[in-house]
């Protein structure tokens, strides 16, 4: 039995010898690739492994809140009166002001003419949210 003993310390020595072998060699390994990245490669790797807790995700909208969006747009469009928009822009929520002046009926684009007579062109899907100014 001691001897059976022996062969079993003598197993888990060599198996911590060859994972503290296996270790100092990762640690190696892993010292020469971070030498050879440039720094714009390892802030991409950093930005690409990370999660950003404070971007929000995109609310689902209703079915009622949908049809009171394309209701007010028309009834904007009809009146000439100016829109507040607001846009889930990657997270960010994005504040967007003018008159909506055409909507494309097959991609579900509007034009919109902002205060300084300049045209942004938003997807319907991008609002979350918006006020009709008066």
């Amino acid at each position: 039995m001691e001897r059976t003993i022996y062969i079993d310390i003598s197993l888990k020595n060599e198996c911590l010898k060859l994972k503290r072998f296996v270790e100092k060699s990762l640690d190696k390994i892993i010292k020469w690739q971070a030498a050879l990245i440039i720094p714009e490669h390892k802030a991409l790797h950093k930005k690409r492994g990370e999660v950003d807790y404070f971007l929000n995700k995109k609310p689902i909208l209703d079915e009622y809140q949908v049809e009171g969006f394309e209701n007010n747009i028309h009834y904007a469009m009809e009146y000439h009166l100016p829109i507040s928009f607001t846009l889930h822009n990657e997270g960010n929520p994005k504040e967007l002001h003018g008159y909506c002046v055409y909507i494309h009926p097959v991609t579900k684009e509007l034009r919109i003419q902002n205060k300084d007579s300049s045209f942004e062109y938003i997807r319907f899907d991008e609002i979350i949210g918006m006020i009709m100014e008066d």
